[in-house]
């Protein structure tokens, strides 16, 4: 909890989209801009909880909110293994939302029962949101407002977003942020 990052767990990563995906089935809202949010809310909220996330993505500053670091490499792998269908739906228009459908349950074991209920509860959380309101909604965030383009998110300041924030919680904010990206590029 001290900054350090954790090592992605893939197999987590894979079962916690195909969880999202299926929790949220119903929802016209849901492309790939939700779904990352989801999963980076809910990698926060188990830090939170648990003192580690869920898959240990490591998530970046990125213009439109938090977005995994290795997000294409996941997506990549998610079609080729046959886990999940990218549907693409208004092509051409200025929102293509990219659709996303399983191809098969998630598996049994693979999440805790309490991180499966913990993804479950951010579907329910932002149910109401479209893609822009989850973005919007993340740049309300410590953690995204006190990193810039490219930095990782520290999990330390992941999730929070009650401003108003006081000079003092943006400076702590940016000094966590500072160590963060510190430690990365002297490894």
């Amino acid at each position: 909890m001290d900054g350090r990052p954790f090592e992605p767990q893939f197999d987590k990563v894979t079962e916690a989209v195909l969880t999202l995906i299926e929790s949220a089935h119903e929802d016209v809202n849901f492309g790939e801009t939700k779904l990352v949010k989801l999963l980076y809310y809910a990698d926060c909220e188990a830090y939170r909880r648990f003192g580690k996330p869920i898959t240990g993505l490591t998530y970046l500053h990125r213009q439109y909110g938090p977005y995994p670091e290795a997000w294409s490499s996941i997506k990549n792998s998610l079609t080729f293994h046959g886990d999940v269908e990218i549907q693409y739906q208004n092509p051409g228009l200025p929102y293509e939302r990219h659709r996303w459908a399983n191809k098969r349950s998630p598996k049994a074991g693979v999440l805790t029962a309490e991180e499966t209920a913990l993804l479950q509860e951010q579907v329910q959380r932002f149910t109401h949101f479209n893609g822009k309101d989850i973005v919007d909604y993340s740049h309300q965030e410590l953690g995204w407002g006190s990193t810039e383009e490219f930095e990782p998110i520290p999990y330390a300041l992941a999730g929070f977003s009650d401003p108003p924030f006081t000079q003092q919680d943006w400076d702590t904010a940016r000094r966590i942020a500072a160590n963060v990206v510190n430690r990365r590029t002297s490894v």
